[in-house]
């Protein structure tokens, strides 16, 4: 199942020599575990005497009530909280609540942040830091499985033809489609039956969709590590592959002021981690012995989740949203740790992507314990102000820093030398 890529081999030198890597250093793991425990104490603070968060307000009145209440759940679960403690069961009685009222009129974001937050709540998955994996079993209680089993539906039901998912009205878009591919795969994970044919048209519309022309190529590095390691001037070989990212939707034709226009979407670093982690769940929910994924299927899709981290590797900003200035750039973050983990690696090219993220949400906090909205954006403000929310950057930052994502180790593509 190995995917050749034969350009041209080049020749590279490190002119620096490499820092010490924070990972290796206690002080900086005590840190992060400080920060997150600051976050989820504000997050905390944030929950109504009803059990409640807060949630987006506009013309239709609370809108996301569901989606909201299951992501600061998935939050506290993934940051620590003990499921016995006050405020979750608290918590967990509202969330029952507002899914009874809102049960017929679901929402694709919220429906798979809720099955995360099921699997969350039964595998009783806290933060480790110490490189050890969790001996806890898997506990399933009957009333989960048939809540997963009723939502895994709802989202297989709701995929549009070709693949995709919206709202789940009026088109389809890659970010919808993320939160639909991890929802099933936490239904995945928890033992519910999930219809292949679905995965599939979900992961042939995916590797449609990554189809930028305007590539440029980088260098692709096997064992970052041993690089970063080399002395100033010491020569040593690569390869490059090409670097082609995600975005939100094609070109489409929309309506603004009663006239028609046509609307571009950039490819982004929240997209292009959307494309990259839709592969790889797709990948872990079919398995190897699956027809459609053959070997050389395997290899393609392969090809495109690596072709879509050196996209990332290009366009590398901690600060900002790559390709999407000032839009969505906590929302990057948490795509960013996911992509990271899904993929199974430390690197991103030659950027340590957690020590480097985790160094700047570290640094960001607020002495509250929270986040603000977009610090370091580096253009104007143009996400929609509707759409602004601390608390909803506060736990991408807290789901990032505890890296939520359970870890796939999907193999990397084998590099061979010459034309």
């Amino acid at each position: 199942m190995a995917v050749r890529f034969l350009p041209l081999l080049l020749l590279f030198s490190v002119a620096t020599a490499a820092p010490k890597n924070p990972r290796k250093s206690p002080k900086f793991w005590k840190e992060v575990d400080a920060t997150i425990d600051r976050g989820v104490a504000w997050l905390l603070t944030q929950q109504k005497t009803n059990g409640r968060w807060a949630s987006y307000e506009d013309k239709r009145g609370a809108i996301y009530e569901l989606g909201m209440q299951s992501l600061c759940l998935l939050t506290c679960v993934k940051g620590g909280v003990p499921l016995d403690h006050p405020k979750m069961r608290k918590g967990f009685r509202a969330l029952e609540s507002i899914y009874k009222v809102q049960k017929n009129n679901l929402q694709t974001y919220e429906v798979g942040v809720m099955l995360m937050l099921l699997e969350a709540q039964a595998v009783k998955q806290h933060r480790r830091f110490d490189g050890k994996k969790d001996k806890k079993k898997r506990q399933v209680t009957p009333d989960d499985k048939i809540r997963a089993k009723e939502l895994a539906v709802w989202l297989q039901l709701k995929q549009k033809p070709q693949g995709f998912w919206r709202y789940p009205s009026n088109g389809m878009d890659l970010s919808n489609t993320q939160y639909a591919a991890l929802g099933l795969w936490s239904a995945h994970r928890m033992g519910i039956t999930i219809d292949k044919g679905v995965v599939r048209r979900m992961m042939e519309e995916t590797l449609r969709r990554q189809q930028d022309k305007n590539v440029s190529k980088v260098p692709f590095y096997v064992d970052p590590e041993r690089v970063l390691k080399r002395k100033p001037g010491e020569r040593g070989s690569s390869t490059y592959i090409p670097a082609r990212g995600w975005r939100y939707h094609p070109p489409e034709k929309i309506k603004r002021n009663g006239k028609t226009i046509t609307a571009y979407y950039p490819y982004s670093g929240s997209m292009t981690t959307a494309g990259v982690a839709v592969l790889a769940i797709g990948r872990d929910i079919l398995g190897d012995q699956d027809h459609w994924n053959t070997k050389r299927q395997d290899a393609k899709v392969r090809r495109a989740m690596w072709e879509g981290l050196a996209w990332i590797q290009q366009n590398w900003d901690i600060e900002d949203n790559p390709g999407h200035r000032g839009n969505w750039i906590f929302y990057w973050l948490y795509g960013l740790e996911r992509c990271g983990m899904l993929c199974g690696t430390d690197y991103i090219g030659l950027r340590d992507w957690y020590v480097e993220g985790a160094q700047r949400l570290i640094e960001d906090q607020r002495e509250d314990g929270s986040w603000p909205k977009n610090p370091r954006q580096k253009v104007p403000e143009s996400q929609d102000e509707k759409w602004q929310s601390d608390q909803v950057d506060t736990c991408f930052a807290i789901l990032f820093l505890s890296r939520s994502t359970p870890q796939i180790k999907t193999p990397a593509p084998t590099i061979t030398g010459g034309k």
